[in-house]
């Protein structure tokens, strides 16, 4: 079983107690720690509504987001996760090939995928490990929006056990990275998203006076760059290639009036 996790206001919810404790478990000097604290202690905001300034929010916890040291603190933080799986969880993971790797999780910044084999003891230590995690640094698992995504294995009254254990919903498929991820192969029903985004794109552009050479250009360096990154991860049917495809060629060779152009052959 693979779970995703989603960690609820997670620049928000960090808890800078624990940051400073971090610091100080990688090995930074203290007089770097302390620099660093001061960059992120004793925020304050203020909203300018109708161009008058109002009160200043004091910030209690969490990063800024925008400021560059954000990131790279969150990512130490996420850190402490990566490392707890690794130590206390070995049983944890699955292994994709006799010879290959055990995969136990993957972190993306905040998007969190943990694999495991499914049964109720090694879902009891995979949620310890969450729970510890977000003591550690105040983050919050929002039950509601996390998933579990099974394996054709899995049986029914197995599933129940372990749905109720984790306290997260089971799916058929979810989105990791803009990518769709499912156990079963991918219709053309299943990119129409993917097809939207391109007519959109299209849409918009054909509205615009350009030439044959701005056309190809648009296509090139921004339209196809879409298509691109989500054939380098999925099998996409070849109808969906060929309707991007039909998409593109209307939009190049369409005249801007409106009407249909000849479609020239090299």
């Amino acid at each position: 079983m693979a779970v995703k996790l989603d960690i609820e206001q997670d620049y928000d919810s960090m808890g800078w107690s624990a940051l400073q404790q971090i610091l100080v478990w990688y090995g930074f000097p203290l007089g770097f720690s302390g620099f660093v604290m001061e960059c992120v202690l004793n925020v304050r905001f203020a909203i300018i509504l109708n161009g008058k300034k109002l009160r200043w929010i004091e910030a209690c916890s969490g990063f800024r987001q925008g400021c560059p040291l954000s990131p790279y603190l969150f990512i130490m933080c996420a850190q402490l996760l990566s490392n707890a799986i690794v130590q206390r969880g070995h049983s944890l993971g699955i292994q994709m090939a006799s010879k290959g790797p055990r995969i136990t999780h993957l972190l993306y910044a905040d998007d969190v995928l943990i694999f495991s084999q499914a049964t109720c003891g090694l879902a009891r230590k995979m949620m310890k490990i969450i729970e510890d995690f977000c003591k550690w640094t105040g983050f919050r698992v929002n039950s509601n929006k996390s998933q579990i995504l099974f394996g054709k294995a899995v049986d029914r009254a197995n599933k129940k056990k372990l749905t109720r254990i984790l306290s997260f919903k089971s799916v058929n498929y979810w989105k990791y990275l803009g990518i769709k991820m499912s156990l079963k192969r991918l219709k053309v029903a299943d990119f129409q998203d993917l097809l939207a985004q391109v007519m959109e794109k299209l849409n918009v552009w054909g509205k615009k006076n350009l030439s044959l050479g701005g056309r190809i250009v648009l296509l090139k360096s921004s339209l196809l760059t879409l298509p691109n990154f989500v054939i380098m991860h999925l099998v996409v049917p070849k109808k969906v290639l060929q309707e991007i495809e039909k998409l593109c060629r209307n939009f190049v060779w369409h005249k801007s009036n409106g009407e249909r152009g000849l479609h020239y052959v090299a």
